[in-house]
């Protein structure tokens, strides 16, 4: 039910994006329907962020407030995949017990604000044979069921069990749209079979009261990037709206060649003049000048829409996530879920980045909740939203880059200047 300071709007977009007019009362002041304070993790004594950007003020949900849970039920992986982290990896494989997930579930009940739960990590979800009890219970919470796979192993019974239990999105892995270039770089899966499985899924769409969202992920490299353009046409053939594509992460030397986003290239000098464009074509007239102009520029927009990457923001945080690890141990994002090697400058190509992993907790000793509201998990948050670390990757690499533990700007670990994430090199649904 709505009252007279708001209602909602018949104008609904095409994705599904509601609007609601908002009724000042005559101290100014509005009152907002539920569905929005939800979202925004608005609370008794809730501090939320507003940046005024020219015509522009952008509101910013309270950090403190956890709206999205990552679950890794696994490190293990059926691939041998060319840009896989376990070519590089020592750590410890395994997979989350039902005990464990168990007691997750349960104590994530305590969190008003929680809205979904994305499946992934550092392995493949449904390698688990206890994935589809997960995603039930997930359900049962009255969030949002997500995950992200790489496809190989969606027979028609797993299918079948990802609808009867609800699953809402589906994120799965093409490094490729051509057989050849897709089954190089993921190793031990057939580009047809998935790209078959996702057919029957896009059928039983058809004909399912739930629906099941699909989307796709995409690792842009060298030996791929030319399939970059197919991506829209594969969407059409497997019924997916969504395309999100990354840089790939070299975790070995031998993939610093195939990086399409070289840091050590780069001027890190801010142009001081914003050009705007206004709605164009790109065609054979104007490609060549407009590819000239965004390269020699950063503040380019296009009616008033940024072209560049949002860089030293992270995403996990204003999102407002927690990712728990198969073992229980609760970190607060991807890139600090578990110790790695990664390479990310082309020269000098054999420079390390070293970075060590960061938890707060194991759900087994302490309850998540009390993980989430304890004071260091709160500094750390506040401290990554401002975002005051130095630029690692964008001013060259020294000895502060080689690891995270410490910065030129006197941080101290975790530094997240050097983050792939955090500087809009990788994203993840």
């Amino acid at each position: 039910m709505y009252d007279d300071a708001f209602s909602e709007s018949e104008k609904i977009s095409a994705e599904g994006a509601k609007e609601y007019k908002l009724i000042a009362d005559e101290n100014g002041q509005l009152k907002l329907p539920d569905e929005i304070k939800l979202m925004m993790g608005l609370q008794k004594n809730a501090q939320i962020r507003v940046i005024v950007d020219r015509d522009k003020a952008v509101l910013y949900p309270n950090i403190h407030s956890l709206a999205k849970l990552y679950i890794e039920p696994t490190t293990l992986c059926n691939l041998n995949c060319k840009t896989c982290v376990r070519n590089a990896w020592h750590e410890q494989l395994g997979e989350m017990t039902r005990e464990t997930f168990d007691k997750l579930i349960e104590q994530a009940k305590e969190f008003d604000a929680l809205q979904s739960v994305m499946f992934g990590g550092f392995g493949e979800p449904t390698f688990h044979k206890d994935i589809l009890h997960m995603i039930n219970r997930v359900k049962s919470l009255g969030a949002r069921a997500e995950m992200v796979s790489n496809g190989t192993l969606l027979d028609e019974t797993v299918i079948n069990g990802l609808f009867e239990n609800k699953l809402d999105t589906l994120w799965v892995s093409f490094d490729g749209t051509e057989t050849d270039t897709f089954n190089k770089i993921r190793k031990g899966a057939e580009y047809k079979s998935i790209v078959d499985n996702l057919k029957i899924i896009k059928h039983k769409n058809e004909k399912s009261k739930h629906k099941i969202k699909i989307g796709i992920t995409f690792v842009a490299m060298k030996n791929n990037i030319d399939n970059l353009d197919k991506l829209d046409d594969l969407a059409r053939i497997v019924g997916a709206s969504m395309i999100s594509i990354s840089n790939v992460i070299p975790y070995t030397k031998d993939m610093i060649g195939q990086m399409v986003c070289d840091w050590s290239a780069r001027n890190i000098i801010a142009d001081p003049v914003t050009i705007s464009l206004p709605d164009i074509d790109i065609n054979e007239d104007t490609k060549e000048p407009l590819f000239n102009l965004l390269k020699k520029n950063n503040n380019v927009t296009i009616t008033g829409n940024k072209t560049d990457a949002e860089i030293s923001k992270c995403k996990f945080i204003r999102d407002r996530s927690m990712f728990v690890r198969w073992d229980g141990m609760v970190s607060p994002c991807m890139g600090l879920l578990h110790t790695n090697i990664t390479y990310p400058y082309s020269y000098p190509s054999d420079f390390a980045r070293n970075v060590k992993e960061y938890t707060l907790g194991n759900l087994h000793q302490t309850r998540l909740k009390k993980i989430w509201d304890c004071q260091e998990y709160k500094a750390f948050r506040e401290k990554v939203d401002a975002f005051d670390f130095s630029p690692c990757l964008r001013c060259g690499p020294c000895q502060f880059a080689e690891n995270n533990a410490e910065d030129c700007f006197g941080n101290t670990f975790p530094t997240c200047g050097g983050c792939l994430w955090g500087q809009g090199v990788i994203q993840c649904p």
